[in-house]
């Protein structure tokens, strides 16, 4: 097939040059590779970009090479059927099908695309970058948004207060009559001020300023020594920054892990370094291991209570109690004087009113019943009282005192005297009786009570030492401090986790040893024996944890812990 090519060149003075060429293929190639039968010198075009392929009888078939197209008679295609007279643009090219002269089976016209053209189109089909070129000026919307504004905020509701037809038609429709000017629901601590705006907003339209929050909440504790820690986040903070009201009975506490976290992330480089903190930025995968408040004295005896990681080992805490919990939850049972008794962590530890702690343990509510305090044989309901050893060696000794001087006493190392049965209220016949009754008292008792403090009664759940130097007959029993509550810096209650076992938590069925340490860790590789099947970290995750419990900061902690008042730090 034989092309007819005609190249249309703009001279300088508006002069036209001519150039005619032939191309013989059915396929017209247009690009910016040299072997194009149409060349393109314009970087806008690709190497090859399109073709024209003469299907005869005039008809043309335009395909293009790239993803965008060619513009063919002002419009982007990709493909196309043509007759003469229609256009093609590539770049800065004009391509325009026409009739073949004579002895030609196809032909085109080749020139440039007049500049001012182009620029003509290209700001025909810009659109619009202002509202004034859309046809409507900032001035008409802000008309525009004003009447609505006062419609809905301020015509409706005042129909609505002033109309009752007309209020109880839209009282169901959200943001519209009087639903516009509800703030929404106090929180229910607050419930008795909702009619009193003015009780916390002072001026009308005015933020809740803190003094307003201090009048009610003056010995609510800081969140930090605001000295000590002179962070904008703290300094400069209203309380309603974290307490905002007016959004029903839950939303006047915050509890985002962001509350915390934005501050203690990275707190050691906030305070250069002057805090004992650890940063923290999410429970499941940035906290640091548990602190638990163990049991310690300092150099002159004082108890000084102090808080050690979990991650030391061995943790232990010196109580001062034996007790071993694996004997006392032993499958078979314990033998009592009330037959064979299986006890459970239940038997012994119940949850104080409302679930939160476990109250302590009362030796004549949960152990006396099998350790007796008996300290004579003959008198096998007469048992001493748990207390302080002043305390048992005055009621031992008058308990003695009492029998040597009433007889009766069956003992083949007493006097006459305390062995012979006399009326009820007749004393020893001599004075030299009386006194050899009650030096026979005085030594019994000291021999009873060194019985029952060194080698059988106390001994087998207390550390009993003799110092002479003591003012209590010699005896000394270690002081029993048990922790109350482990997390001193954190809040821990058991109702919420009702649903699980103790020894799901708590592996007390595997401690042979009072010191042993039978808290849940936060769950970390290398536990002790001792430790339960579940750690914290087993069903607690961070916030936004997809497969855990998602836990916040403020789930465990409380954000008002300092020393000193509120309204000190706010003043």
């Amino acid at each position: 097939m034989k092309w007819f090519i005609r190249r249309v060149i703009k001279k300088g003075k508006g002069s036209i040059q001519v150039e005619e060429e032939i191309h013989f293929g059915e396929t017209l190639t247009i690009g910016r590779a040299a072997n194009q039968a149409i060349f393109i010198n314009d970087l806008r075009a690709a190497l090859e970009h399109a073709r024209v392929v003469a299907m005869g009888s005039g008809r043309y078939r335009i395909e293009s090479l790239v993803a965008s197209g060619v513009r063919i008679n002002g419009q982007f295609e990709h493909t196309a059927t043509a007759t003469a007279g229609t256009q093609i643009e590539i770049g800065n090219l004009r391509i325009t099908l026409v009739d073949p002269p004579k002895d030609f089976e196809a032909a085109v016209e080749v020139g440039l695309v007049d500049k001012s053209e182009v620029a003509a189109r290209e700001q025909s089909e810009a659109l619009p970058q202002s509202l004034a070129e859309a046809g409507m000026s900032k001035r008409k919307w802000s008309w525009a948004l004003l009447a609505i504004t006062l419609t809905l905020g301020l015509l409706l509701p005042l129909l609505a207060h002033y109309v009752p037809t007309f209020r109880s038609q839209i009282k169901n429709v959200p943001a519209v009559g009087l639903n516009a000017w509800e703030t929404g629901p106090l929180a229910s601590a607050h419930h008795t001020m909702a009619n009193d705006c003015q009780s916390c907003h002072g001026t009308p339209f005015q933020v809740v300023q803190d003094d307003k929050c201090i009048v009610c909440h003056a010995g609510t504790k800081a969140h930090a020594d605001p000295v000590r820690y002179p962070l904008p986040e703290i300094a400069e903070s209203r309380c309603a920054h974290c307490h905002r009201d007016h959004n029903g009975d839950t939303g006047l506490i915050r509890a985002d892990q962001e509350l915390c976290s934005d501050c203690h992330e990275n707190l050691s480089e906030r305070v250069k370094g002057d805090t004992q903190l650890t940063d923290v930025g999410d429970f499941g995968n940035n906290h640091p291991q548990f602190k638990v408040l163990l049991p310690a004295w300092d150099a002159q005896g004082r108890f000084t209570p102090e808080r050690v990681s979990m991650d030391k080992k061995p943790l232990t805490e010196q109580s001062g109690l034996k007790f071993p919990h694996a004997k006392h939850l032993a499958k078979e049972g314990l033998k009592t004087a009330d037959g064979v008794q299986v006890l459970d962590c239940a038997s012994c530890h119940q949850s104080e009113p409302g679930g939160a702690l476990i109250a302590p343990i009362n030796f004549e509510q949960h152990c006396q019943s099998c350790h007796r305090l008996d300290f004579d044989l003959r008198m096998p309901d007469r048992q001493a009282p748990h207390g302080e050893v002043a305390e048992i060696q005055y009621l031992i000794s008058e308990y003695y005192s009492k029998v040597a001087l009433e007889g009766g006493y069956d003992d083949v190392q007493a006097p006459v005297s305390v062995r012979q049965r006399r009326r009820p209220g007749q004393p020893p016949a001599s004075a030299q009786e009386q006194r050899e009754a009650l030096t026979w008292a005085r030594d019994k008792a000291l021999q009873t009570t060194d019985t029952l403090f060194q080698s059988r009664t106390c001994t087998v759940c207390h550390t009993v030492s003799k110092d002479p130097a003591a003012t209590q007959a010699g005896w000394v029993v270690a002081p029993v401090r048990v922790a109350g509550s482990w997390y001193e810096k954190a809040s821990f209650t058991h109702a919420k986790h009702s649903t699980m076992a103790c020894g799901d938590c708590h592996a007390a069925e595997l401690s042979q040893f009072s010191s042993d340490v039978l808290i849940p860790d936060i769950g970390v590789v290398g536990a002790p024996s001792t430790q339960a099947p579940f750690a914290c970290r087993d069903c607690h995750g961070g916030e936004r944890d997809q497969h855990l419990l998602q836990s916040t900061c403020i789930d465990c902690h409380g954000f008002h812990q300092a020393e000193m008042p509120l309204h000190a730090e706010k003043k």
